[in-house]
């Protein structure tokens, strides 16, 4: 059936390879390219710390991801722009204030400091 073993490895190293290019092409195209990344309209999952003053007030973390939809109003102004092209996986950190903070309530008038991981999106 085979020439030799050496024609036998020949085979197989082809066929590794071709897995391998076939396996990264797979996994580019599931974690990363341009549809992969925030877009408005989108449900993401993050994990996210706030702090205000130098002092952490709220987080995700223990409580699990908190989901939103992207431009639908769910979050604060600057939430949304700083989710806004972002991909899974990465973290971003945000200084917030004026009309992309709280405009009313307890951190009306106060600066934001928002560490954002994105976690999931569709």
């Amino acid at each position: 059936m085979f020439k030799s073993s050496n024609h036998l490895a020949k085979i197989m190293k082809a066929f590794y390879v071709f897995g391998l290019m076939a396996a990264v092409l797979l996994v580019s195209g599931c974690l990363g390219g341009e549809d992969m990344v925030v877009k408005s309209g989108d449900t993401v999952k993050v994990d996210y710390w706030l702090t205000v003053d130098g002092e952490q007030i709220d987080t995700s973390e223990g409580r699990g991801p908190f989901e939103f939809t992207v431009d639908s109003g769910q979050v604060i102004p600057g939430f949304d722009k700083a989710a806004l092209g972002m991909a899974i996986g990465e973290t971003k950190e945000v200084v917030l204030e004026g009309e992309d903070a709280y405009t009313a309530g307890p951190l009306a008038g106060k600066v934001l400091n928002f560490k954002i991981t994105i976690l999931e999106i569709n």
